[in-house]
């Protein structure tokens, strides 16, 4: 699929490809400056009791932080976007 933009066409492909290198572009800082989200988005939860915990999250910070989630949470917890740490 191509769009027209003035006189030219421009593919898709040539859009991610573009927005790509602009991303690699970025200054190393860039990359911490990520948008957090709510718990009510990850519809944070009480245990479940299923070892589906924060504590076991490879995107839980110690004490109680998470990389995606805003506030404190409490390490017990968890949510949708919850991953299994690795070794």
């Amino acid at each position: 699929m191509t769009t027209r933009t003035g006189n030219a066409k421009v593919s898709r492909r040539t859009l991610l490809v573009g927005g790509l290198a602009a991303g690699s572009l970025l200054p190393a800082g860039a990359a911490s400056a990520r948008v957090k989200l709510s718990q009510a988005a990850v519809r944070f939860h009480a245990p479940s009791g299923d070892g589906r915990d924060c504590r076991s999250c490879k995107l839980f910070v110690a004490p109680a932080g998470c990389l995606f989630v805003e506030g404190a949470n409490d390490p017990s917890g968890s949510c949708w976007i919850w991953s299994r740490k690795t070794a």
